[in-house]
């Protein structure tokens, strides 16, 4: 009688565990389904930074003395989330960058202006560069190259002044000649260091240096010769004086 009070007490315990009815099993606990990250933004990696020009090179091609000119050049953003350009220096005051602060969207272009001033020295290689700035990453740069007309050619460029006392003193002349062909006239020479010019319009002219005028204006190291050719720029000549001994050698 005592064992099998024991037995239904067993049963009892068991059923209220749930473990023991083959018929009923336990229903497992469901394992929660992770949540994924959210993608992560990642630059692709290069070696130029964020930008590339399209072109190495902008080529200004042949400018005119002293006349500035305006040129685009266009930088890609080559990274997979948008990119600003913080800055861009150039190596001269004399080609000046202007570009946009607003984000540009991957792989597309932005436009940068480029206002560059040859200056009035003709017959010269223009060769500049600019340069894209960001943070830490490393700079990129386009050079920008070309050439200044040569519009009325002259020289010497450069002449030798007489040493103090030298007589007779020496001739020296500056030709120039229109490349062009026009006919032109010279008309002023600063400061006046020159004899009388003939005033008739010529493709070819000659500038006489007048030494006495130029010892009685406090010696110029320089005078600019200025013409009526509508594209010539002033022409400067650079004087070079004589070198005198110590007195009492």
């Amino acid at each position: 009688m005592l064992g099998r009070f024991r037995t239904i007490c067993l049963l009892l315990v068991l059923s209220a565990v749930g473990g023991c009815d083959p018929a009923n099993p336990p229903t497992p606990t469901p394992t929660p389904t992770p949540t994924p990250a959210p993608p992560i933004a990642v630059v692709i990696p290069s070696e130029t930074g964020p930008f590339v020009f399209e072109t190495p090179v902008l080529s200004v091609g042949r400018m005119m003395p002293g006349v500035w000119q305006t040129f685009t050049a266009k930088a890609k953003n080559i990274t997979s989330v948008p990119q600003e350009i913080e800055n861009i220096i150039s190596d001269c005051s004399c080609a000046v960058p202007v570009w946009s602060y607003d984000p540009i969207d991957p792989g597309a272009t932005t436009d940068i202006e480029i206002t560059v001033d040859p200056g009035l020295k003709q017959g010269v290689v223009i060769s500049k560069r600019i340069t894209i700035l960001g943070g830490t990453a490393p700079p990129v740069s386009m050079k920008i190259e070309g050439s200044v007309a040569t519009i009325v050619k002259y020289g010497p460029d450069s002449i030798d002044a007489p040493a103090d006392g030298q007589m007779p003193l020496p001739v020296t002349e500056i030709m120039l000649e229109s490349v062009d062909g026009v006919a032109f006239q010279v008309t002023s020479v600063t400061p006046a260091v020159a004899l009388a010019i003939d005033p008739t319009p010529a493709a070819r002219k000659i500038v006489q240096v007048d030494w006495e005028k130029w010892r009685s204006s406090e010696r110029p190291a320089k005078f600019e010769i200025s013409t009526d050719h509508p594209n010539a720029p002033p022409m400067t000549v650079t004087i070079r004086k004589a070198i005198q001994a110590p007195k009492g050698i």
